[in-house]
């Protein structure tokens, strides 16, 4: 499944209070990308995943997990997410991110 985004807003809008996510792409057993909504205030509670992921802040502003670390991400700002350690996401203000999920067991 490929999605074409002309708008953010129209495509996904950020919902007062709320989180809203939409797959993108979605090759099963490989590469999936999700396009996030969060108002500012909303979180993702931290977890851990059994493959790489990255988290790309598009608009707003987002504070990001890993490990126990937190990083400011602003439109354009990047931050990978290893396998296996723990992360998690907050918006600061009302944002849309995408999340990179490489599932595949490359060597």
């Amino acid at each position: 499944m490929i999605t074409t985004i002309a708008n953010l807003s129209e495509t996904l809008p950020v919902s007062s209070g709320a989180t809203a996510s939409r797959a993108i792409i979605d090759l099963p057993g490989d590469l999936k990308l999700v396009l996030f909504a969060m108002d500012g205030g909303q979180e993702i509670s931290a977890h851990s995943a059994p493959f790489p992921a990255t988290v790309l802040c598009v608009s707003g502003a987002l504070d990001v997990m890993v490990a126990g670390e937190w990083t400011r991400l602003l439109p354009g700002d990047r931050k990978d997410l290893p396998k296996g350690v723990p992360h998690g996401v907050k918006a600061v203000e009302a944002s849309h991110w995408l999340l990179t999920m490489l599932r595949a067991n490359r060597a």
